[in-house]
């Protein structure tokens, strides 16, 4: 199981406050139609559990649920600061 969180991408969490016990946990949304079949990532602070899958990234913890890793399997998550332009590569929805 891996994803990619860029440093660049990781500091735009960095404003979200955290519990000492809490992670940002990364989840399916459906938000009705387009190129991604609907599906897009959301982020909310949560309590990872035994069997997530929990990656850090610039002093955050990113988590995952076993019942959604297909959808971050290989993600890429980018943030060009020249541009201000934020980039999510999932490949579990191709």
């Amino acid at each position: 199981m891996t994803f990619s969180i860029t440093s660049a991408a990781a500091n735009l969490y960095k404003d979200i406050t955290l519990e000492t016990s809490e992670a940002l946990r990364l989840f399916v949304k459906y938000a009705g139609s387009g190129d991604s079949g609907g599906f897009s990532l959301g982020v909310t602070p949560a309590v990872p559990e035994e069997n997530d899958y929990i990656q850090e990234v610039e002093g955050l913890r990113f988590f995952v649920k076993n019942e959604e890793r297909w959808f971050v399997e290989n993600m890429k998550l980018d943030y060009d600061e020249n541009t201000d332009h934020f980039s999510c590569h999932l490949p579990g929805l191709a």
